[in-house]
C-alpha cells in the first residue's frame, strides 16, 4: 500500500513540477516569415507619395528617418515601413501603402 501511494505522490510531484511548453510564439513567427518578405531600402528610395505624406504630417516631418523597409506580402500587397528617429531609445514606426496612405494597425 505504502508502495501505491508513493508512487502517486512521485507521479503527481512531477507533473505538478513540469513546466509547460508553448509553441504559439513559434508558429506565429513562422507564419510571419512566410506571409512577408521585409527589405531595408534607402529612405531615397521612398515613392513620392510616401515622401510628401511624411512632408505634410506634423508629427513626423521635422523627425530624420532612421530606417526604411518595403514589406513585400504573400498575396502581392506592398506597404512600407518607416522608422523615425524621435530621440528617445524606442523608435517611432510607422507604415505607408504605396500611395503614401498610413496603415494604422
Amino acid at each position: 500500500m505504502k508502495k501505491v501511494l508513493f508512487m502517486s505522490a512521485m507521479l503527481f510531484a512531477g507533473i505538478a513540477m513540469a513546466s509547460p511548453v508553448s509553441t504559439t510564439n513559434l508558429n506565429a513567427t513562422t507564419k510571419m516569415e512566410i506571409q512577408q518578405e521585409k527589405v531595408k531600402i534607402e529612405t531615397d528610395a521612398l515613392p513620392d507619395p510616401i515622401k510628401a505624406s511624411i512632408a505634410a504630417n506634423e508629427e513626423v516631418k521635422a523627425l530624420v528617418i532612421a530606417e526604411a523597409f518595403k514589406v513585400s506580402k504573400v498575396d502581392g500587397t506592398t506597404h512600407f515601413e518607416v522608422v523615425f528617429d524621435n530621440g528617445t531609445e524606442e523608435k517611432l514606426t510607422k507604415k505607408y501603402d504605396e500611395e503614401g496612405n498610413e496603415i494604422k494597425d
